[in-house]
């Protein structure tokens, strides 16, 4: 079917879910101590919430195990990925397992030249994998369309926490839509994007710079966009072992994140982007969450 301009593929049935109607700011993040290790067990009195500065009552506060996962989990199928590429979905498919639990709903999209949606919201695990293992190597890369597309299309109107799993050398090549659009599409859908770099395939532009596993400079720099915009992290992939390693690393953030919500004190509903910034009473934990959102339009 065409969305939005764009073509996109459907395989498998569309699920029931819950719609946001409400101007509600909700704001997923985690935290951390000084030594990068996961805080539980905090309340909402921890915290303090401001927009552009000025600070806003919470509203609502809720840990991961309250609130349930809408999960994205975008593959990218250009030719470049072709050297990790089995070892990627076979880790993918059992990411998916671990960390989805009951209420929780995920969808498979594919991206090369085009944006294939594979498998629409479900919680079936034999669906998902059987999406996963359907990915074929194409040609092209269009990173930017296929996250337009899963935070407009798919994930705006889901309640919850959202998150997309992006995996992709980070070079995009055929997509119709910007980055600033695709970046304000992941912003508008309050999604986490999780970045995973995969490296080892080697990407268009050759070896590029040590460390950054085999890319140019502009392609992480892409992927670190996406995830610094909306509070999530970027991954490298070293070699075909790390794949287990991030997908743990990832899972140990979702099942470790916090959410709260505030009504904005500015009430005037002209589209403009606000920034957010959560703290932590507690000297020494550090807060990682969205830099900021997009007001609604009248």
């Amino acid at each position: 079917m065409v969305i939005a301009g764009y073509s996109l593929a459907l395989s498998g049935q569309s699920q029931d879910t819950l719609k946001v109607t409400v101007d509600l700011v909700n704001v997923q993040f985690s935290v951390t101590d000084r030594q990068g290790r996961f805080v539980p067990g905090l309340t909402a009195q921890d915290f303090k919430v401001e927009e552009d500065g000025r600070r806003q009552e919470i509203r609502n506060f809720a840990r991961e195990n309250e609130l349930p996962l809408t999960l994205a989990l975008l593959i990218d199928t250009s030719p470049s990925v072709r050297p990790v590429f089995d070892e990627e979905k076979l880790t993918a498919a059992s990411f998916l397992e671990s960390i989805l639990r009951e209420k929780d709903l995920a969808l498979v999209i594919g991206f090369d030249q085009s944006v294939t949606l594979l498998q629409d919201y479900t919680e079936n695990l034999k669906l998902l994998k059987r999406a996963i293992d359907e990915l074929e190597i194409g040609g092209g890369t269009s990173i930017y369309d296929a996250v337009y597309l899963a935070g407009k299309e798919k994930l705006n109107d889901e309640a919850g926490r959202k998150a997309i799993i992006l995996i992709s050398d980070g070079e995009d090549t055929t997509s119709k839509t910007k980055l600033t659009e695709a970046l304000v599409a992941a912003h508008r859908s309050n999604a986490v994007i999780y970045a995973i770099s995969n490296a080892l395939s080697g990407g268009l532009f050759g070896p590029g710079r040590p460390g950054l596993g085999g890319f140019g400079g502009g392609s992480i720099r892409t992927l670190r966009k996406f995830s610094e915009e909306t509070g999530g992290s970027t991954f490298v992939v070293a070699d075909e072992n790390s794949f287990a390693k991030i997908f743990d690393q990832i899972a140990q953030e979702l099942r470790s994140q916090y959410s709260l919500g505030y009504f904005s004190l500015n009430t005037a509903r002209d589209g403009k982007y606000r920034q957010i910034k959560v703290t932590a009473r507690q000297p020494g934990y550090i807060v990682k969450s969205r830099k900021g959102y997009y007001a609604p339009r009248s």
